[in-house]
C-alpha cells in the first residue's frame, strides 16, 4: 500500500488547482465539468482555497499581460503544452498527470513571473547629448539630463526612485499618503507634492529645490524606515533648503552647505548651457563630460583642485578646453581619443579664474 505524504497530497491538490484555473479561462465548463469541479470541492474542503490562489494569480497575469516578459513567459509555457500533446499519444498512460503539470506550471511559472516583473523598477536613461522629458503613471513628470540612468517603481503606499547616475528634475503630484523618494547612493531625497531635482556627482549629492519642501535623509541601511536627517549645526539641513536655494552634500562625510542660487543658472542646464561658479574643475570636468563623447580627463591632481567660473554651452568640449587654458595654468594632451589636462608649469598662476563661453 502506498502511503501519500500530506506535502505530497497538498502540491497533487494544487496541480489540480491550477488545472481547473487553466480550464475555467479557455471557457465555459460544460454540466459534467461542474460536477467533477464540484465533487472535486467536496473531497476537502481546502480545493476553494486553492482553486481561489490559482485564480488570483490568474489574474495578476492579466494586469500584467502587455510586458514583454509576461508574453515571453506565455509563450514558453503554450509551447511546453503543444510538446505534451504531441508526446501524449506515444504516453497515453501519462497523460492526466502530465496536463496537470503543465497546466500547474503556466500558472506558477507566469504569476511568479508577473510577480517579478511587478516588482522589477521601469528604467529610463539617457545618452549623452540626450535630454528626456517622462511621464510618470501619478501624473508626476521627470526631466531626466544627460548620461543619466533613473529607475521607479510605484507601490500601494510609497513612489520610489533610483537615480543611479546624472541628473533628473521631478515635479511631483501632490498625494500625501504616498511619499515620493528618490536615492541616490546612500541619500534619500522624500517629498509629497513639489519641484526638486537631484544630481549625482563623484563624492557629492545635489539638491536644487525650485518649489515645496523636501526632506534629505542619510539612507545607510538602504532602509527609509532607518533614514535619518542630514544636519547642518546639529538640525536638519532641510530647514534652510528652501525654494531658489542647493543642498550640497558630501557622500564621503557628514559635510552639507545650502546656498542660495540664482533661478536662472539653476535652470541653465535644461536650457543646454552649463554654468559654473567657482567650481572645482574635477566636478566641472565630470559634468562636461556628462554630454561629452569624446572625454576630458584631469591628469594631474593639482588641475582638479583648480576653481573655475563661466557659462558654456553643453556639448561643446572644445571651446570648454580653450577657455580653460587661456585664462588657468592648464594645458591640453590629447591622447588616445581622450583629452588630458595638465598643469602648465610656465603658464602665470596668476591668470584669472573664470571664463565665459556661449558660442
Amino acid at each position: 500500500m502506498t502511503v501519500i505524504s500530506p506535502e505530497d497530497r497538498l502540491e497533487t491538490a494544487r496541480e489540480q488547482a491550477a488545472l481547473w484555473c487553466v480550464r475555467l479561462a479557455d471557457a465555459d465548463l460544460t454540466l459534467a465539468e461542474q460536477a467533477r469541479l464540484q465533487a472535486w470541492f467536496e473531497v476537502d474542503e481546502a480545493h476553494r482555497g486553492l482553486l481561489d490562489e490559482a485564480v488570483i494569480a490568474w489574474r495578476a497575469v492579466e494586469e500584467q499581460a502587455s510586458r514583454p516578459g509576461i508574453i515571453a513567459l506565455r509563450g514558453e509555457a503554450l509551447e511546453d503544452l503543444r510538446r505534451a500533446q504531441r508526446e501524449r499519444w506515444a504516453r497515453p498512460e501519462r497523460r492526466p498527470a502530465l496536463w496537470t503539470a503543465l497546466a500547474a506550471s503556466l500558472v506558477v511559472a507566469v504569476a511568479a513571473g508577473a510577480a517579478w516583473q511587478a516588482n522589477r523598477p521601469d528604467v529610463y536613461r539617457t545618452t549623452e547629448g540626450e535630454r528626456r522629458i517622462v511621464e510618470l503613471a501619478d501624473g508626476s513628470r521627470a526631466s531626466l539630463d544627460s548620461a543619466t540612468v533613473l529607475k521607479v517603481r510605484y507601490e500601494s503606499g510609497r513612489r520610489r526612485l533610483w537615480l543611479d547616475s546624472g541628473r533628473a528634475k521631478f515635479s511631483v503630484a501632490k498625494d500625501p499618503l504616498r511619499p515620493f523618494s528618490v536615492a541616490a547612493g546612500d541619500k534619500l531625497v522624500v517629498a509629497t507634492g513639489t519641484v526638486f531635482s537631484v544630481e549625482r556627482l563623484t563624492g557629492q549629492m545635489r539638491v536644487v529645490l525650485y518649489e515645496g519642501h523636501v526632506a534629505v535623509l542619510d539612507d545607510k541601511t538602504g532602509r527609509a524606515d532607518t533614514a535619518v536627517p542630514v544636519k547642518i549645526g546639529g538640525a536638519p539641513a532641510d530647514r534652510l533648503l528652501t525654494p531658489d536655494h542647493e543642498l550640497v552634500t558630501s557622500t564621503q562625510t557628514n559635510a552639507t552647505v545650502v546656498s542660495q542660487l540664482d533661478p536662472v543658472r539653476a535652470k541653465a542646464w535644461e536650457n543646454g548651457q552649463l554654468v559654473f561658479q567657482d567650481e572645482p574643475m574635477d566636478l566641472a570636468v565630470e559634468r562636461v563630460n556628462r554630454y561629452a563623447r569624446d572625454k576630458l580627463k584631469i591628469g594631474d591632481p593639482g588641475v582638479g583642485r583648480l576653481r573655475i567660473s563661466g557659462v558654456f554651452t553643453s556639448g561643446d568640449t572644445g571651446a570648454f578646453v580653450d577657455g580653460v587654458t587661456a585664462v588657468l595654468p592648464v594645458h591640453a594632451v590629447a591622447a588616445g581619443g581622450v583629452t588630458v589636462l595638465k598643469i602648465d608649469h610656465g603658464q602665470n598662476n596668476s591668470a584669472p579664474a573664470g571664463v565665459s563661453s556661449t558660442s
